[in-house]
């Protein structure tokens, strides 16, 4: 268990954390969340010890390893991408080579005799620490979680200096992993991942047993990974027991509880402040006055309310109406010397259309988008641009056309409509460029903020087609909600690539699957698209999407039936078959299902009741005071523990009756 005690830190003067108490019992998931500069990367450098605190304590129980993965990485060179996953297995080597030499010298040594009664116990030491950490094949662990993480078994022995600085990313995340500390600190570890990689490193820590304590700008990943969110605000540390969307609304809720208790407090100050005036100099009401005075001297004052964070609704300029075809690729092909990407490809976006282009690393996702603006040549085939398309590109590296002369502002001034110049600041206020921020130089900017304005910039101009490079990169959780909102409400066509599962489940209305020199369509959003991969893959269904390739007809970039359309269908009556179900069967699971429900009902009424237990624990814990009043706040953080474990045994029950 973690314990922090009136921690403190400031920079330059400002308070990042003001006399901190917080716990974190062991096996938990936690998610920090706040404003940008509120101090999570702070919180997880102190406990990281990789910056001391002005005051305050940090304590863990003796032997407890940390494992932190920081925003950037050190690039690295000299080792390959697997040795340098092995080398968090650096201690068991180690133990390993310490057994070899003791069990030589064991060998050496006379049978009889205090040498060998001493060599002994320090090789039963040894080996007994190295058999205690041993507990599965390293190597194919090391496998397991760098293919996990979206290597490719070739990529094994390259050196590592030749990969990107996102893919060096991955592999201290990896080696990260793989020592599975007692205390693993992430910040911001999706940064660098693909979707596939996202899915599998949630699947990873919830099965972890260490304490995981994240910081994210991922809001599915927040929602589906953690198990409380610990807000980050005015030096302050505030805990939900709730995943990052229910953390929203208890949010909500509480700062509408505190402005309340602050009004009505604030209403009272004023009014004893008013009778003090009104009879500070008259005789007859001088002890009445000093009691007044004395009651406004002992009120313990509570401190304004947190500021909600000012959310800045964006409107993207209106789109001129386009012809019904927007843009589309007719038989392409696409080649880089004998790697061929896509083969007879017949692909068209109408009117309207919110398109997400799906598939793992290297599949030709960019490559489809440059395609389809048309700044990448077609090897075969032909691009078709419809009538009245004004196409706005966003690049990867879209950044590097901002003039480094101009301030920020300038910059998106200088292509911003007359019309949409009251809008200028609230564009860049919401892609986090406030105050002195939009007088800066370009080019003193970080990436990530070269990033943002480049995608502010793209986004004033009017254009009735949108096709973005992951647009989200870079963006914190609010930036993000601000942009998917604009895309929402935007009345054109929009073509993305986006690793943001929370984006792709809200915005599309097509999925289209890119790999294998083709492209598959399918209706719906990404969890649509999942559930309908699924249903292909246990063969429920014979036909979900649409192959956009060279074979099957296409009308409006849809498929229509052609030779063989009745085949996938298959057979009438040997589904009708499988369809008829004996009577007897369906009411035996009426029954089944009727008394899982009620079984599910009780359980639900259990968890309910532990976790009001666990939320009046909480509250207890959190109180400032709460080190003074409970002389021994062990016994209350074994309660804590003790009823998490059980709220999370009865999930798990609920879970396995719902399945």
């Amino acid at each position: 268990m973690l314990t922090i005690s009136n921690l403190s830190k400031a920079y330059r003067g400002q308070r990042i954390l003001d006399g901190v108490n917080w716990f974190a019992p062991d096996r938990t998931r936690i998610g920090l969340t706040g404003m940008n500069g509120a101090g999570k990367s702070t919180l997880l450098k102190l406990i990281a010890g990789q910056i001391e605190p002005d005051g305050g304590e940090i304590n863990l129980p003796k032997g407890t390893t940390v494992g932190y993965l920081p925003q950037e990485v050190i690039g690295a060179s000299g080792r390959t991408v697997f040795d340098e996953a092995m080398g968090a297995f650096a201690d068991l080597h180690a133990l390993e080579a310490e057994c070899r030499r003791l069990e030589e010298a064991l060998g050496a040594a006379p049978v009889e005799g205090a040498a060998h009664d001493l060599l002994m116990a320090a090789y039963h030491d040894v080996r007994e620490r190295f058999d205690g950490q041993v507990r599965y094949d390293l190597e194919a662990e090391t496998e397991r979680v760098l293919v996990g993480l979206g290597f490719r078994t070739a990529d094994f022995t390259r050196d590592l200096g030749t990969f990107s600085g996102g893919w060096q990313m991955r592999v201290a995340l990896a080696k990260l992993l793989l020592c599975r500390p007692r205390v693993l600190l992430l910040d911001e570890p999706t940064n660098h991942l693909d979707l596939e990689a996202r899915t599998w490193l949630e699947e990873f820590l919830a099965a972890s047993e260490s304490l995981v304590i994240l910081v994210a700008h991922d809001r599915y990943f927040l929602d589906v990974c953690v198990q409380r969110i610990t807000e980050v605000s005015r030096g302050r540390l505030t805990d939900y027991d709730c995943n990052y969307t229910a953390y929203l609304a208890q949010r909500e809720e509480r700062h509408a509880q505190e402005a309340e208790a602050y009004g009505a407090q604030q209403e009272e100050i004023a009014r004893i402040e008013a009778f003090v005036r009104r009879f500070r100099y008259q005789a007859s009401k001088a002890a009445l006055v000093q009691s007044r005075i004395k009651q406004l001297e002992k009120m313990e004052r509570l401190t304004p309310p947190d500021g909600h964070e000012r959310r800045v609704k964006i409107r993207l300029p209106d789109p001129p109406r386009s012809g019904r075809i927007v843009v589309g690729l007719e038989q392409a092909t696409k080649r880089y010397g004998d790697l061929t990407v896509y083969e007879g490809v017949d692909l068209l976006i109408e009117r309207g259309s919110k398109v997400a282009l799906v598939g793992p690393n290297g599949a030709g996702k960019s490559t489809l988008l440059k395609l389809l603006v048309g700044v990448e040549p077609l090897t075969a085939g032909r691009r078709v641009c419809g009538h009245n398309v004004r196409l706005a590109y966003f690049a990867q590296d879209q950044s590097a056309a901002l003039d480094a002369e101009k301030s920020v502002l300038e910059e998106l001034t200088a292509v911003t409509p007359t019309e949409l110049m009251p809008r200028v600041r609230d564009l860049l206020g919401a892609f986090l460029f406030s105050g002195d921020a939009v007088e800066k130089p370009v080019r003193v900017l970080s990436g990530g903020e070269r990033n943002r304005l480049a995608l502010a910039k793209l986004l004033i101009e009017p254009a009735n087609c949108l096709l973005l490079d992951e647009p989200t990169n870079h963006l914190d959780l609010t930036a993000k909600e601000v942009l998917l909102e604009a895309l929402l409400e935007y009345e054109g066509t929009v073509v993305l690539v986006a690793h943001d599962r929370y984006i792709l489940d809200r915005l599309p209305s097509q999925v289209i699957e890119v790999g294998h020199g083709g492209a598959l369509r399918y209706l719906g959003n990404y969890e649509d698209y999942r559930a309908k991969k699924a249903a292909m893959e246990t063969g429920s269904t014979s036909s979900v999407g649409a192959r956009t390739g060279s074979n099957g007809a296409h009308e409006n970039g849809m498929r229509v039936p052609s030779r063989g359309a009745a085949d996938e269908r298959g057979n009438g009556a040997e589904d009708a078959a499988r369809a008829r179900v004996d009577r007897d069967v369906v009411r035996r699971r009426a029954r089944a299902e009727e008394k899982r429900r009620r079984e599910a009902e009780d359980l639900e009424s259990t968890i309910a009741a532990k976790e009001t237990e666990l939320a009046e624990l909480t509250q207890v814990m959190n109180d400032p005071d709460f080190y003074q009043t409970h002389p021994e706040p062990q016994r209350l953080f074994s309660s804590y523990a003790r009823l998490k474990r059980e709220v999370e045994a009865l999930y798990e029950r609920l879970e396995r009756l719902s399945a």
